[in-house]
């Protein structure tokens, strides 16, 4: 979808107003390499939002051309990779796209997350050292969260933030369902493995060199 049109959509469902648009578009010239969604949330407006106008008229841009947009790999690396992937399904084997390309050796994991990132419209979090809270986890339920790979960063009276290793479209459905109406909810991405070790520490918070 081009950049204009998430916009213009986000208008029609008073979301943002014109003048907040024009700043927005103003700001995706003079900051190469932004998506407009990265730039409206970077300027308060919810998440939500952004991502529902995209998931809403299927305009998602493909991680396979965020790649590229980026680039991390070219359209020819892109080609081999859809091909590799079509190879792959035949033999009932479905890899996705983000994830073969690392595999294939045409991206490393920094510039894998940096892309996730962009296709999800969520910020990235670093949780090496983190220790999460017994007590904010089963704001999710412990068992869900160890099973999905999900974290609570915050859960304040008004905003509760979650650090996810699968934004798939029913785990955020699930914990939409699951948190309190009303509040506000922040999704950020984070790396499997770093997830994975915060969720060891906190269930043995005496072993933490351990994992390190």
């Amino acid at each position: 979808m081009g950049e204009s049109t998430l916009g213009k959509i986000l208008v029609e469902r008073n979301v943002i107003n014109q003048g907040q648009l024009y700043l927005a578009l103003k700001r995706q010239m003079q900051e190469k390499g932004k998506y407009l969604g990265q730039i409206l949330l970077e300027m308060g407006v919810p998440q939500e939002e952004i991502n529902k106008a995209l998931d809403c008229h299927n305009k998602r841009k493909p991680i396979g051309q965020i790649f590229v947009d980026l680039k991390i790999i070219s359209f020819q690396q892109l080609r081999e990779a859809l091909e590799k992937q079509k190879e792959l399904q035949k033999k009932g084997d479905y890899k996705p796209l983000g994830k073969l390309l690392l595999h294939m050796g045409y991206t490393n994991p920094s510039d894998y997350w940096k892309a996730l990132s962009k296709h999800f419209n969520m910020p990235t979090a670093s949780l090496g050292g983190f220790l999460p809270s017994s007590t904010l986890q089963k704001t999710v339920g412990e068992k869900y969260a160890q099973k999905n790979l999900v974290v609570v960063l915050e859960n304040s009276t008004t905003t509760i933030k979650l650090a996810l290793a699968k934004p798939t479209s029913n785990i955020i459905e699930d914990l939409k369902k699951t948190l309190p109406v009303g509040k506000k909810i922040e999704f950020y991405l984070a790396n499997p493995y770093e997830i994975e070790t915060c969720l060891r520490r906190m269930l043995d918070p005496f072993s933490l060199t351990r994992y390190i």
